[in-house]
């Protein structure tokens, strides 16, 4: 569910958009059919979205943080345009700092498709995914209570394998038919991502906070335990460029130091065991 929030959140699932069937959500994440018409149901009953018999579940609910402006170069944005804007370059760089990579592997899926149909042709693409490593002492996704049980985070890191996998696919696609220069790069980091970070063609930074909460969370298996997890929950993504004649002054700042920090970060980091 927290993955289908943030499309809606984010853009990727506009306002009406239809979702994919249960049976194609339950092949993505490899959860059961009873795993998935639950988390719709939960959807649903929040007003993310609304099923009508006959015409499936359609996103009901636009997306929160808009494109509403606060200053020159920064604003409050959806993530999915943003990427797209990025794929039109003729060198296209995507530096992302993520727990898993579930968003990345739609916004790439989504424009490898572009560039199949020939709506965009760039010359190369790089693309470097720094990823949170569990380990003893992490934060996020421990059960309340029984802080030695490891299932949410085994579910976690068999949900980046799963969407590693994806985007390599995705990108060799492209490898093989269009696109000459295609590269993708897979860290390990034990940094707790509190926030997630977009660096698109080193001109642009997308970033939002997670909210951390206590929640229930449903396993592959269908067993209910209660996690420390973290939700994007449509919350505002903001969106500093330094693109133009005259870039705000703190955009520059902005990612002048987030690139800076991601360069150090990916330094530090370690093969993946996913990718």
């Amino acid at each position: 569910m927290r993955v289908l929030v943030e499309r809606i959140s984010d853009g990727t699932l506009p306002p009406g958009a239809v979702l994919p069937t249960q049976r194609a959500l339950a092949e993505e994440f490899g959860a059961s059919r009873d795993t998935v018409q639950r988390a719709l149901k939960e959807l649903n009953d929040q007003g993310w979205v609304e099923t009508r018999q006959g015409s499936g579940t359609r996103v009901a609910r636009s997306p929160r943080g808009d494109n509403r402006l606060v200053s020159p170069g920064r604003r409050l944005a959806a993530l999915g345009p943003l990427v797209q804007e990025a794929f039109e370059s003729q060198t296209v760089t995507l530096d992302v700092f993520s727990l898993s990579g579930e968003s990345l592997a739609v916004h790439v899926r989504l424009n490898t498709e572009r560039i199949l149909t020939g709506e965009t042709r760039p010359d190369s693409i790089s693309v470097r995914l720094l990823l949170a490593r569990p380990g003893p002492g992490f934060p996020l996704f421990t059960t309340v209570g029984e802080p030695e049980d490891r299932r949410a985070l085994d579910r976690l890191q068999r949900i980046a394998a799963m969407h590693t996998a994806s985007i390599r696919q995705s990108l060799s696609h492209l490898r093989d038919r269009l696109v000459p220069d295609v590269r993708f790069v897979v860290s390990e980091t034990s940094i707790a991502p509190l926030q997630k970070l977009y660096l698109l063609n080193t001109t642009a930074v997308v970033t939002g906070y997670y909210e951390v909460v206590q929640r229930r969370m449903i396993l592959d298996s269908a067993e209910e335990i209660e996690v420390h997890d973290i939700l994007g929950l449509g919350a505002p993504l903001h969106h500093h460029s330094v693109a133009g004649e005259r870039p705000d002054p703190e955009s520059v700042a902005v990612v002048d130091s987030a690139q800076r920090w991601y360069e150090h970060a990916w330094a530090n980091a370690e093969p993946s065991r996913t990718g």
